[in-house]
Order: structure tokens, then sequence, then C-alpha cells
């Protein structure tokens, strides 16, 4: 799997008529080396990969990665001019997405005879579109978020605070086996659900209000996303209406999602939904997201996206509806896309608002 993903980017270098790339990006470099730190730079060229690191990570480099030569950066600008000049390198891509101007500034001073072209989101496109090695990681994220979720939400959680129910998920996925939550994971009760990325905080869990519960594991380096909306007990009528709108939208949008589909039109359909069912000026994010090695890839599926949906993409569906100092709900899955029709990837009931 590992080689084909090379492949591509060599032909990236091919199709642009470059000598090699350079990759700052760290999930750029973790999908083309399997290793992950605080410090790295890729270079690819037609031949070699090499991997430039501090000495923390060196032995560690070493451990992780295969057919990739590992070198102590000096500092960088000095190890990147002397391995351009090792390998003839003449025209050098980098990884725009990734870099700081900063830095791009420091290798245009210290490689004055090279000519860098930005690559732009060449290297994200060629991320989009999942191997089954990458499918595997991401369901087995997707099992382990929901054991946790299961676990935490099978008893009460009136009376607990937002911060107290996040902390027990995320150590739940932990000790079921995630490397660590995706993100930060959301727990907004009452009217602090109309935020749609509310951070937790010291506020109790009431009863008869609406909980959103955004959250998500990372293992193997691949992310799940996934939201609920829940009440403990029974909520007033407005939220009800709301969830029962979200909820046919969820369904509405798995229903129609496949290969070959404008991504910008899907959005427009699950959008027209909910503006149909009265709600549409509290619906203003995108209707989802491909994920993968970060929770946020290609493709963006929101009113200004370009392409269709291809075969092998892990996508969100997300709709959500927020009323500012009454509340919100959000219900997202993970989608398999396949030439046979859409995989749902989480399992977790989103059907029934109380809990």
């Amino acid at each position: 799997m590992r080689e084909d993903r090379i492949t591509k980017v060599l032909n990236v270098i091919e199709d642009m008529d470059l000598d090699a790339c350079v990759l700052r990006g760290m999930e750029n470099i973790f999908y083309l080396t399997g290793f992950r730190g605080s410090e790295g730079t890729l270079v690819v060229t037609r031949k070699d990969l090499f991997l430039l690191t501090d000495f923390r990570y060196i032995t560690y480099a070493r451990e992780v990665t295969r057919d990739v030569q590992i070198v102590e950066i000096k500092p960088l600008r000095q190890s990147l001019s002397e391995l351009c000049r090792e390998q003839g390198v003449k025209k050098f891509g980098f990884d725009s997405f990734h870099t700081t101007f900063n830095i791009y500034q420091t290798w245009k001073d210290a490689l004055p005879d090279i000519f860098f072209m930005p690559l732009g989101n060449r290297i994200e496109e060629i991320r989009k579109c999942k191997d089954p090695e990458e499918v595997g990681s991401i369901l087995e994220a997707v099992r382990i978020a929901t054991g946790a979720y299961l676990e935490v939400f099978g008893k009460p959680v009136q009376g607990k605070t937002e911060k107290e129910v996040a902390s027990d998920l995320d150590f739940a996925m932990r000790r079921l086996g995630a490397d660590c939550p995706s993100f930060n994971t959301i727990v907004a009760s009452g009217p602090r659900a109309a935020l749609p990325h509310a951070e937790p905080t010291d506020r109790p869990i009431l009863k008869g209000e609406a909980v959103i519960i955004d959250f998500g594991a990372q293992v193997n380096g691949y992310c799940s996303d996934e939201t609920c909306t829940i009440s403990a007990g029974k909520t007033n009528g407005k939220i009800e209406e709301i969830f029962s709108v979200v909820n046919n939208a969820r369904i509405f949008a798995l229903a129609n999602i496949k290969v070959g589909l404008s991504i910008k039109e899907f959005d427009g359909m699950v959008r027209a939904f909910i503006k149909d069912a009265g709600y549409g000026d509290f619906f203003r994010h995108g209707v989802g997201h491909g994920i993968g090695i970060a929770v946020h890839e290609t493709p963006s599926i929101n009113s200004s996206a370009e392409g269709v949906f291809e075969e092998n993409m892990v996508v969100t569906v997300e709709p959500g509806i927020y009323v500012p100092e009454l509340g919100g709900v959000r219900l997202e899955d993970m989608v398999l896309l396949t030439a046979e029709g859409p995989q749902v990837m989480t399992k977790i009931r989103k059907d029934a608002l109380t809990m």
C-alpha cells in the first residue's frame, strides 16, 4: 500500500517536471513513511526518500520507517542544501499548505540556485481516496469510539458536568485501545448546544436538555468522527421538532450520497431539505468532510466544493440545526463510498433523542 502512495507522489513530481519535492506537513509525512513527530521534513526525489529530523527522533524514525534514508538535521537549511547538491536537485516542489513563509524564505536564501514551485493541494488530493489498510484502521477507530460511547452513556449522565462526561469518554477510548482522541471532545448541553464547536465546561447536564456529543478515536494514526445528540429525559417540543428535522436530513443524505455525484450538489440537496423544514438560517456549516489521518481532509462538503464523490473516499455526513439561546442538534455518521453504494461505518443509533 505504501509503495502505491509513493508512486502517486512520484507521478506528481513527473507531471510538474520537478526533480524532487519537500514535505513539511506531518500528516503527509506519516502517510508516506509511518513517521510522526514534532519535527520532520521529507524529501522525495525520483529515486529515494530522505527523512530529515533532529536527534530526538533518529532512533524512532529508524524503527517505524523502511526504505527511507534518515538524515539528522544540522540545521535544516544546511541539511537541505547539502542534500540538493548531492542529488542534483534544481527544481523543487514544496508543500505550500504546511510550509510557513519564514521557512520558505530561509530555503530560498540557502538555495539561491534552486527553483521552488508550490505543490498546492496535490498531496492532499492523493490522500482523499483510502486504500484497504487505511479503511481497516478507520473501522477500528470507529469500533473503539463506539465501545467507549456505549460504556459512558450506558449509565446516567444527568448531574455530571460537560467536562466530566468528555473526560470519561476520552479515558474510555484510550483504555479500549485508542492512541488518543481524534480531537478535543465536544460535550455541549442546553443552550450551549447552539454552539457547533463548544468547549466542555463545568456546567452540569440537566434533565430535559439536549446534549451534543462530538467525539472520535485515533487508531494507527487514523481518525473517527461521530456526533450524537441525546437528552436525559423528555425535552421541550421545539428541540424534539429540530431533532426530527435533523434526523430526517441525515437519513435523506445517507440515502442520496453516491460515487459520481457532485459534492456541491449534494451539499445543496441536504441544505435545501433543512431549509424546506424552516430552519435554513440555523444550518451554517458544511454537510461534511473527508476524514483519515486528519480529522478534516479533502473533500470539504460545502456550497463552494469542487469535484465529485469518488470511490474509496471516507467522508462524514453531519447536518445540524443551532438556535441561539434554545439549543441545537447535530447528527454525524461516517461513510465509505464504494461502487456498490455508500457503506455507513458508524454504528451508534441516532434516531432517538431520549436516552
